[in-house]
């Protein structure tokens, strides 16, 4: 009966991370896996990824992409104290942080039914997901749309404290949060701090909508364009006043240290009538790196017919800029020599191809259906249609010159226990 409670309430979308598994039991475990087979048709070279932390894989057939197991522990000595933690197993990349297979390790408190506080590990809650990005079971689709979702950190090492209150049968939440969080693996990995944010959200008849917002900064540069943005800054010497003002602008645009972050998303979600929608968008703000400034959002509708739904998404990432031009440096710099010219120039092609694909722009179609075999199974499938712009290969690890499409076809299954 937990385990099935469980399953109904991560359906409705509560998740076992904001709420005490049902019963007296001072002690609960419980769990939630994927396990899926992908086909993807995409460009040689091309490494279709769900989040930031996965490894590339540019195979055809593919076990690993949504293949994933989690377990959570939930420990409540008494009606006011709880404390929750949970992992999660899947391929993640071999530069990946080992400890960001915990998303959740927390104390809560709860001075009545009301209020909450959590300290440790907690969801960063910033999009209707946050509580169960990897609980396949709660949500129609094979994946989280990538365009909205793949380039999100899930965790906040911090705390957060919420407010819920009930109005003429509305329910009404705020949060406020704060801490540091992180993304990436190895030298691609950013790390967000400090970062603060707020959410609030209306739930009534099956009608969810929410609002949050975060300010945050980054913390470090990618330790990946360090030698570019080093090989930059040593054009100072030039006497070439042209190039080393390109240059310097080449290297401002790759140093990310220090640089604000702000964030805003909304949401709207429906289940009711056996007729469900869902929709996000946010928009994200880095001052002075326009080419990293962008809006993302997606559209889901879809049908119950018993235990059979049936659906459609359509998803994009927008980048707010235009890409950048390479400079021209081999002509000033043609008195130096064919060689400097030419090792000179290589160097403003590379650091603008890096600067071009620190966001991506891309567009999304999927349909797809979901049976529910039992109250804790559920059996997947959908097809992905992917059109990516020139320049734009940040969701797939590569820098892409000219425009691309790409299909993957998916099936899943998901389960709770």
């Amino acid at each position: 009966m937990l385990a099935l409670g469980m399953g109904l309430c991560l359906r409705t979308g509560f998740c076992v991370a904001q709420s005490t598994p049902s019963g007296n039991d001072t002690f609960h475990v419980s769990g939630f896996g994927t396990a899926g087979i992908s086909e993807i048709d995409e460009p040689t070279g091309w490494a279709y990824t769900r989040n930031l932390n996965q490894a590339n894989n540019t195979s055809r057939f593919r076990a690993d992409l949504d293949s994933r197991i989690g377990l959570q522990i939930n420990y409540k000595p008494n009606a006011r104290f709880e404390l929750v933690a949970q992992g999660v197993a899947s391929r993640l990349d071999r530069a990946d942080n080992a400890g960001d297979a915990i998303e959740l390790a927390f104390a809560a408190y709860r001075p009545d039914a009301n209020w909450a506080l959590r300290i440790g590990r907690v969801n960063l809650d910033a999009f209707l997901l946050s509580d169960h990005r990897d609980v396949g079971f709660t949500y129609e689709y094979a994946r989280p749309p990538v365009e909205f979702y793949s380039q999100t950190p899930t965790f906040l090492d911090g705390a957060d404290l919420s407010r819920s209150w009930t109005i003429a049968d509305v329910q009404w939440r705020a949060k406020l949060f704060g801490g540091r969080s992180a993304a990436g693996t190895g030298n691609s990995r950013l790390v967000l701090s400090p970062l603060f944010g707020i959410m609030g959200s209306r739930e009534s008849d099956g009608l969810l909508l929410r609002v949050s917002g975060v300010h945050t900064r980054f913390a470090n540069t990618l330790e990946l364009l360090q030698p570019l943005i080093d090989g930059l800054q040593g054009l100072n010497a030039l006497p070439v006043p042209v190039v080393v003002a390109q240059a310097n602008a080449l290297a401002s645009g790759l140093t990310y240290e220090g640089a604000t972050v702000n964030y805003v998303a909304a949401g709207v979600q429906y289940d009711r009538h056996d007729w469900l929608f869902t929709a996000e968008i946010n928009r994200t703000d880095v001052p002075g790196h326009p080419t990293s400034s962008t809006s993302a959002g997606y559209v889901t509708v879809g049908r119950r017919f018993g235990p059979l739904s049936v659906f459609g998404v359509e998803s994009m990432a927008l980048r707010s800029a235009s890409t950048r031009a390479t400079p021209d440096w081999a002509t000033p710099l043609a008195p130096f020599g064919p060689a400097v010219a030419q090792q000179v120039q290589s160097l403003a092609s590379a650091a603008t191809v890096a600067i071009n694909r620190l966001a991506g722009h891309q567009r999304t179609t999927s349909l797809g259906a979901r049976w529910d075999l039992t109250a804790q199974l559920a059996l997947k499938t959908q097809w992905d249609y992917i059109q990516t712009d020139a320049n734009a290969g940040e969701l797939w690890g590569i820098s892409t010159p000219a425009a691309s499409t790409a299909n993957v076809i998916s099936m899943v299954v998901d389960f709770v226990f």
